[in-house]
């Protein structure tokens, strides 16, 4: 069986390649200017990337076959696509993932071509293509305000490996159609604008603003996929942060047991040990809250919202990370902060990539160096108070003609770095009416600060 690292490993570097992949389609979603070349670019690009050996994508029709027309293709063995017949019909022809993702608006998936009934009329030529597993996901996006944006296709991933569209594929492949739908309409509604030359102005807000909409779904889904890959490189102290209270449980729940067997039991003693169970209890479940909240793709939200709270529990997620690397975490915080009006998820997103940036950029310095100092501040401006938040290090820094490339989208001074993180974060805080920038320290290292306005 593999070690628990070459697990670990494994599962970051397919984390690593859709963030990759994700980030090559958002750009080419705000890029290109046909509907078919971006069809065309996202099979191509997800064919790149590693992760299937086949894409293809197809919609509709509403002829009384109710075919599937294959509109965009890349990968090996593009003539299953054109051999294959495929419906959104109730009739045989329907039953496969491409029918049923299309027909139902559900992902659907095959582990095993070689067994799943539902893939026998296509089995011998998926098997001839080399093809182990597949899935079908639709081209819808289900918007709270504008309803669902529908396309009545589907988007069909073929991989060599059987088994290789785990849940977390389905739902980051299910997050790039949704992004895919946005892009397409934002797509459809310019070419309505080119050609309907005497529309009004109100129409032509309407559909800049659904653009604008569909660019903030795809910065939206691959924040989130920053998130997730973030959480991954943090697995070693969230397990380390679980099983600390889990491991009291045990031995609280034990030494209860034992008491049990006692005649007469010391009730006060085993009292005592349940309460501390209840309480090691919550605290884990806390824990498992933080991380869902911080993997959800729950739309944005902005609500009064408490930045010391915030800050503290980034703190107590990094903290084990910083400690583990013999880095020490100063902290001055300070309190009565006045709360903002803000998305809290967010806020922790970006306080996490500052920490782990810092965390990272002293981790190669000597020991004295190896520090990183969290303030939070309370900054009197024109307009009123303002809620600031440092983070300082002593590591490596950055040089003067650096500064103005930090926040750019795909720069990056790190050997595999997507040059993401940072863009991410800016775009966060300008979203909360903020600042966010960089200065160099006079000695070493780098301090990152961010400020928020009060709640009005």
């Amino acid at each position: 069986m593999p070690e628990q690292g070459e697990v670990r490993d494994a599962i970051l570097d397919r984390l690593n390649r859709r963030l990759r992949t994700l980030c090559q389609c958002t750009s080419t979603f705000l890029q290109v200017e046909s509907e078919q070349e971006l069809l065309q670019s996202l099979c191509e690009i997800l064919v790149a990337g590693g992760d299937c050996r086949l894409a293809w994508i197809g919609y509709c029709e509403d002829d009384a076959d109710k075919t599937i027309r294959p509109v965009a293709q890349a990968g090996s063995g593009l003539d299953y696509v054109e051999r294959v017949k495929t419906s959104w019909g109730e009739m045989e022809a329907g039953q496969g993932p491409a029918g049923m993702a299309a027909r139902t608006g559900q992902a659907c998936c095959v582990d095993d071509i070689r067994t799943d009934t539902r893939f026998s009329p296509w089995r011998a030529a998926a098997l001839a293509g080399g093809y182990a597993s597949c899935i079908a996901v639709p081209l819808i996006a289900r918007g709270k305000k504008g309803g669902a944006v529908d396309l009545r296709g589907a988007l069909n991933l073929y991989s060599a490996e059987y088994k290789a569209f785990d849940e977390s594929a389905i739902e980051h492949y299910t997050g790039l159609a949704t992004s895919l739908a946005y892009a397409v309409t934002a797509l459809r509604g310019h070419l309505a604008d080119d050609l309907a030359s005497g529309v009004t102005a109100l129409r032509a807000r309407a559909e800049r603003k659904r653009s604008e909409e569909a660019l903030h779904q795809a910065r939206e889904e691959l924040a989130r996929v920053t998130r997730v890959t973030t959480l991954g490189e943090l697995a070693a102290s969230i397990a380390h942060e679980v099983n600390q209270p889990l491991a009291a449980i045990v031995a609280d729940a034990n030494a209860c047991l034992h008491w049990l067997d006692a005649d007469p039991p010391p009730f006060d003693s085993i009292r005592e040990a349940l309460a501390d169970v209840v309480n090691d209890g919550n605290r884990a479940g806390e824990v498992i809250a933080r991380i869902r909240a911080l993997v959800s793709r729950s739309s944005v939200a902005h609500g009064p919202c408490d930045l010391g709270g915030v800050v503290r529990d980034v703190l107590l997620l990094v903290g084990p990370e910083l400690g583990r690397h013999e880095t020490v975490l100063h902290t001055f915080l300070a309190t009565g902060l006045p709360p903002i009006m803000g998305d809290r998820v967010q806020l922790q997103q970006v306080l996490l990539n500052l920490l782990l940036n810092a965390a990272e950029a002293v981790r190669d310095v000597p020991p004295e160096r190896r520090r990183v100092v969290v303030r939070s501040t309370l900054e009197q401006r024109e307009d009123g108070p303002w809620a600031v938040v440092a983070v300082e290090d002593a590591g490596v820094g950055f040089r003067e003609e650096q500064a103005a490339r930090l926040f750019e989208a795909f720069y990056t001074t790190k050997p595999d770095g997507l040059g993401m993180g940072l863009s991410i974060s800016r775009s966060i805080i300008d979203g909360h009416r903020g600042r966010l920038w960089a200065t160099a320290n006079p000695g070493h290292g780098a301090t990152f600060q961010f400020a928020l306005p009060p709640m009005r």
